[in-house]
């Protein structure tokens, strides 16, 4: 029955929803963090498209510079986000970890275009990258 019928399909086995568009996320942050983990995506920076598909699993398209290609090429040295604001809300003791204060992160969030940190849904800090924002 769902093979023939298009709105019987989509009521029965649902519809995909994009849940990051360029790494932007557009659903619950802490779920969508361990679900990248799952998948070795340890940065919403590094997603393209963010699928969650109607079984419950997510499909994602790495933007090409994160994507892993099968050559032989030395590897490059890995660092590890650490998230600065969960949804409006500055994690004070990983800014510190960092050796970073609020005036420093004011300073990060005004350079992107960000006035009030309770308009950001998520960001973190990767050395090697620098700030990654994503808006509510």
């Amino acid at each position: 029955m769902t093979l023939k019928n298009k709105s019987t399909r989509s009521l029965l086995l649902g519809n995909p929803n994009i849940i990051i568009r360029d790494g932007v996320m557009d659903r619950d942050v802490n779920q969508v963090l361990s679900i990248l983990r799952q998948n070795n995506v340890f940065s919403v920076r590094e997603v393209k498209y963010g699928i969650l598909e109607a079984n419950g699993q997510i499909s994602l398209l790495l933007k090409s510079k994160y994507q892993k290609p099968d050559l032989n090429l030395p590897e490059s040295p890995v660092d590890l986000p650490t998230s600065l604001i969960i949804d409006g809300e500055i994690l004070w003791d990983n800014l510190h970890e960092l050796g970073f204060d609020q005036q420093w992160l004011d300073n990060q969030l005004t350079t992107n275009g960000y006035d009030n940190v309770k308009r950001i849904l998520y960001a973190d800090w990767r050395e090697s990258e620098g700030i990654h924002v994503s808006p509510k």
